[in-house]
């Protein structure tokens, strides 16, 4: 008996830390102008930066929910972008999803950090980007 309240006590206990609570992005939270910063991922686990590729990119997104993206200062594609909010990505996971055309990517900011990463790929690539003031 002793054993079986230890391992329903240990499933409570795994259960209630592997659950973690979705923290969904504010409406406005994206607005503005990222600078990129780093790629990583990949089958073999590659790190692109503005210094290896030679290439800055920056992306804008506006309150009107349109996207710009420039390439070394060059407007590279612009459309509209949407924010699926609390997407049911696991059974127990759930991410704020950014929307441009048909890709789709989880997203999160950190402070004045942007992170947007393959939603669906399992060795797909995670770009960092810094708000620009």
């Amino acid at each position: 008996m002793r054993t079986f309240v230890s391992m329903v006590l240990a499933l409570i206990i795994l259960t209630a830390v592997s659950c973690k609570k979705s923290t969904q992005l504010p409406s406005n939270a994206l607005i503005g102008k990222w600078r990129w910063v780093r790629s990583v991922g990949g089958i073999g686990g590659f790190t692109y930066t503005p210094q290896s590729t030679g290439n800055n990119f920056r992306d804008e997104f506006y309150a009107d929910s349109t996207y710009k993206r420039f390439e070394n200062d060059s407007l590279l594609i612009q459309g509209s972008y949407s924010i699926i909010k609390g997407y049911n990505y696991t059974p127990t996971q759930k991410v704020d999803v950014l929307k441009i055309g048909d890709w789709r990517s989880s997203i999160s900011i950190k402070n004045d950090t942007l992170f947007i990463d393959d939603l669906f790929i399992s060795d797909g690539f995670g770009d960092t980007y810094v708000r620009i003031r």
